[in-house]
């Protein structure tokens, strides 16, 4: 398969968590929208939540694998929900 890239153009205000694999390991980048001036002292909170779930994600497996449950978890609420939308349509009255 051939190498491909992609762009992604970001807010200022915005951080991307790039996820990865490469050699079957895991790998993670945080991406700002703009960089931050050397010396920042005050690090905005989307920086830091990029920075602090990288760093989980690359030192806790545990972390790792309750957040794929987390997500596989999602799936089977949404089924739900659409259960109970489909059974409230049903007993709602017709006008």
């Amino acid at each position: 398969m051939a190498d491909a890239n992609t762009t992604i153009d970001l807010d200022a205000t915005e951080v991307a968590l790039i996820i990865g694999e490469e050699e079957g390991s895991m790998t993670i980048r945080v991406v700002p929208g703009r960089e931050l001036a050397d010396g920042t002292t005050d690090v905005p909170e989307p920086h830091e939540i990029a920075i602090a779930l990288a760093m989980r994600l690359l030192n806790d497996p545990d972390f790792h694998d309750d957040v794929l449950e987390w997500y596989e978890s999602q799936d089977d609420e949404e089924e739900e929900d659409e259960l109970v939308d489909d059974d409230e349509d049903k007993t709602k009255p017709r006008d």
